[in-house]
């Protein structure tokens, strides 16, 4: 049996600490949220062994402004922001439906935390 990498189980353990009949943060609405939370979990489930692997990290996938969540589209991680299946995860890029995430760097905002730490409403 494999063992998950701490990344991706911690992945696994803050969406589960998420309810998806509550929005965690601002900028969501709640079918918004519930149709996020699936994808989320789905893209740890089949692709976050890749995404890890392949350099991603939490805030740039998950990562939102402590105070104003999704407001502040600048500070939001790629996955709560569009809800879309992911087709293809590599070290340079993410294809989430007809868009292509790529991966700038530096990434990281000032106070960014992962969705699962975000301040509630």
């Amino acid at each position: 049996m494999m063992t998950l990498p701490d990344t991706v189980l911690s992945w696994s353990r803050g969406l589960a600490s998420l309810s998806p009949g509550v929005v965690p943060c601002r900028g969501l609405r709640p079918d918004e949220w519930r149709e996020t939370h699936r994808l989320c979990g789905e893209f740890v489930e089949r692709w976050g062994m890749q995404a890890h692997e392949a350099g991603w990290d939490t805030l740039r996938l998950f990562g939102v402004h402590p105070e104003l969540g999704t407001i502040r589209g600048d500070y939001s991680g790629i996955l709560v922001t569009l809800s879309v299946e992911i087709h293809e995860v590599t070290a340079e890029w993410i294809k989430l439906g007809r868009w292509t995430a790529y991966r700038h760097e530096p990434v990281k905002m000032p106070g960014q935390v992962p969705i699962w730490e975000a301040a509630k409403p």
